[in-house]
């Protein structure tokens, strides 16, 4: 009996482990204590501190949940994200844009996001709502917020330089043509000091890539990268020559300084410490993240952001749509708990209003309403009538990415601009 009640004790030990191992497999597929692994980019400042902010917020209110933040920069962060899913380690939730979102949403390495974007579908933009669909029709991002990519140029710099008329920032639209735009960096280098440029064509990799485009796609006007229907890349019309002709001219006179060899953050540093009078790549998302460098003679400057110089009167600009994603890793309570993440982003009373307010950007819904402070904010919340099509999330997209910054630099370092664009049309145009 002794005997009977030893093996049956340790039966019981060994079954009961097992059964409080499975318990808490259990316990989390039905919404128990999940951990989260979040890799932010830097969306609201580089340091993580409004993201433990809002993390600590969340698990407040979702004692069953945990999340650990990793940052990561928008530099090496792509490639990073890229190999863990190679090796089957992505992180489980991550804050992007479409370009990136969608393509692994078309891979089929993310969760739907239908159920939670259903209830607050009839209040969210159309626009930034259909970027973030994949191929299939289903949502892959919960789209946030918004707001437009533009030039800037440091207004206390012009000022003092004598400058500040030459730039029409006090029109309503503020458009302007590319001979008004060439006047005033002439001027600019004429009168800037020694070690300074007036703005820089950065061409290192495809981190910013949308300044360039959009820069090349204005100028004397109708240059346009795609056809309309976004089935065909037209980037090589003789608008296009003409630009890439102008932009090597530029280069050439030290209006612009060749960029071949730096990417657009060390352009974008290179402004906010006023050692370029302006930036061919800025955004009211971008000033914030960048608020503890912007120095000139050691106060912070007003940045005037304008549309890019287009003499056909219409300026175009490309626009980022920022949101959160979750990754199917395979295991649902995960997959929950992070949907509980993006919802608390998007819609909670007191944390929705102040994702937006982080961006510095607007809000994707109609139910958060902001208050534009300055005649800046107010100019970029007007400068919607001047976004183009949104063509980052069309199938070839990725990889035309990464003939175009080769072409740049092939056209910055004096390779012939028809030749130039032809091969990258032809490239491109050959993307399955």
């Amino acid at each position: 009996m002794k005997k009977i009640m030893v093996i049956a004790l340790a039966l019981f030990l060994v079954f009961g482990a097992v059964f409080a191992a499975g318990g808490k497999e259990d316990a989390s597929a039905a919404g128990g204590p999940v951990t989260l692994t979040w890799w932010e980019f830097p969306n609201f400042g580089d340091d993580g501190t409004f993201e433990r902010n809002l993390i600590a917020a969340f698990e407040a209110k979702n004692p069953g949940i945990k999340v650990n933040i990793e940052m990561i920069s928008f530099q090496d962060g792509p490639a990073k994200i890229t190999t863990a899913i190679a090796s089957n380690t992505a992180p489980d939730f991550t804050y992007d844009a479409p370009g990136r979102i969608i393509d692994w949403g078309n891979d089929g390495i993310l969760a739907s996001l239908d159920d939670i974007i259903a209830p607050e579908k009839a209040h969210l933009a159309a626009g930034p709502l259909a970027a973030s669909k994949g191929a299939d029709g289903k949502f892959y991002m919960y789209p946030i917020h918004s707001g437009g990519f533009m030039m800037a140029f440091n207004k206390e710099m012009l000022e003092d330089l004598g400058l500040i008329d030459m730039l029409p920032y006090k029109t309503a639209d503020r458009t302007w043509t590319l001979k008004q735009y060439e006047d005033l960096m002439r001027a600019l280098k004429a009168k800037l000091p020694a070690g300074k440029v007036p703005a820089v064509f950065y061409a290192k990799s495809q981190g910013g890539d949308q300044g360039t485009r959009a820069f090349m796609v204005n100028l004397y006007g109708n240059a346009p990268l795609m056809n309309e229907n976004l089935t065909k890349y037209t980037f090589n019309s003789p608008n296009a020559v003409k630009n890439v002709q102008w932009l090597q001219k530029a280069v050439k006179e030290g209006l612009l300084m060749n960029g071949s060899a730096l990417q657009a953050g060390d352009a974008i540093d290179m402004y906010c410490a006023s050692n370029a009078a302006s930036t061919i790549l800025y955004s009211l998302q971008l000033e914030k993240i960048n608020d503890a460098k912007i120095n000139y003679n050691g106060k912070k400057f007003t940045s005037i952001f304008m549309p890019f110089p287009n003499d056909a009167g219409n300026p175009v600009l490309e626009f980022i749509v920022g949101g959160p994603c979750v990754f199917d890793n395979g295991n649902p309570a995960k997959i929950a708990a992070a949907k509980k993440l993006i919802s608390f982003m998007a819609t909670d009373p007191e944390w929705a209003p102040k994702v937006i307010a982080a961006t510095g950007l607007f809000p994707v819904t109609d139910k958060i309403k902001i208050d534009l402070k300055n005649d800046e904010q107010k100019w970029n919340a007007n400068a919607v009538k001047f976004f183009g099509a949104y063509y980052n999330t069309i199938p070839s997209f990725k990889e035309m990415r990464t003939y175009w910054f080769p072409a740049m630099q092939a056209a910055l370092n004096g390779q012939d601009a028809q030749k130039t664009l032809d091969t990258f049309v032809k490239q491109s145009n050959a993307i399955k």
